[in-house]
């Protein structure tokens, strides 16, 4: 069984399309800040992060003009600037934090420019893949072979290949969607867990609709958890989440299979989201050591998979 934390970094381009900010800090030092602490608790429990990261984050300036063949007024919110000017639309420095730290953390392509991969033109997608991979080339000398899809919407499979994707994360949705069955769900889980497939010359590994490395209990960035969630104590709804995300590692374990826990770097850039998250990576990194399990990124998954599938394909 298999271990997979990815984490999306996003920062303005999350929400560049709709214009709501207010997750965020204004200066962006705060999901910056979380980051680092993030990293540094990484190389101290040896845990590596797949890190979803939106190509133009990658640069350090630009125009604010794209010649991609996006929809009228896509880029209307991109500022034009530089990272000194609008530290929420590039982020050039956190990129390099990544890849610099030694843990083996991998670079995974978020598109370039936070495109629903599911709703845009095929031709739309490539350019996107492309831009990104370029940034990702000159960032680390090679491409990334994973893909997160900006809000779970599915790529068509040609410009995956194209691009030389070879493994998406995906969602699927666990909920009765009543009301009850979603707040139990956020709360207690269960955690699903999900055997990554090999469909149509593509990994798929799935996850959850929404972050579950974090919790929908406590405060999304600077924005307050949903109302029905604030009346129980910080403490309380700390250790809930503890709770859950150890059931998880227990799920996986039982059933042999894979978990894939994900959330935004927004989401865990306050001090009510990290305690859980610091308390899991310890968890699971003692877990791994004693050999209860393996901590794999998503580029370590594809190769499992298909390798499997070479192994079961030459029984056949």
């Amino acid at each position: 069984m298999a271990v997979t934390i990815s984490v999306e970094v996003e920062l303005g381009w999350g929400v560049h399309d709709i214009g709501e900010y207010g997750h965020l800090s204004e200066d962006a030092r705060a999901e910056r800040a979380a980051l680092r602490r993030l990293l540094d608790h990484c190389d101290a429990v040896d845990v590596p992060v797949s890190f979803d990261v939106v190509g133009h984050l990658f640069e350090s300036r630009c125009e604010g003009v794209h010649d991609g063949p996006h929809r009228s007024g896509w880029f209307d919110d991109d500022p034009g600037t530089n990272a000194v000017a609008d530290p929420r639309f590039y982020a050039p420095e956190a990129v390099t934090e990544i890849v610099d730290h030694p843990t083996p953390h991998e670079l995974c392509s978020h598109t370039y420019s936070h495109v629903l991969c599911g709703d845009a033109p095929a031709e739309t997608v490539a350019w996107e893949l492309d831009a990104a991979q370029t940034n990702i080339r000159r960032a680390t000398g090679s491409t990334t072979s994973s893909l997160v899809p900006p809000r779970h919407s599915e790529p068509p499979v040609a410009p995956l290949r194209d691009a030389d994707i070879d493994i998406v994360r995906l969602a699927r949705d666990t909920s009765d969607r009543s009301t009850a069955s979603r707040a139990r769900e956020l709360l207690l889980g269960p955690h699903p867990v999900f055997e990554p497939r090999l469909v149509d010359g593509v990994v798929e590994t799935y996850c959850t609709t929404y972050p579950s490395l974090t919790s929908s209990a406590l405060p999304a960035g600077q924005q307050p958890p949903p109302a029905p969630f604030r009346a129980l104590p910080v403490s309380f709804r700390q250790r809930l989440h503890r709770l859950y995300l150890s059931r998880a590692l227990d799920a996986a374990v039982e059933s042999d299979g894979d978990c894939h826990l994900w959330c935004h770097l927004f989401d865990f850039s306050n001090d009510a989201q990290w305690p859980p998250i610091r308390a899991f990576l310890d968890e699971l990194s003692a877990r791994r050591d004693r050999g209860d399990l393996e901590i794999q990124t998503m580029a370590e998954v594809n190769d499992r998979v298909r390798v499997r599938s070479e192994a079961v394909a030459s029984h056949d």
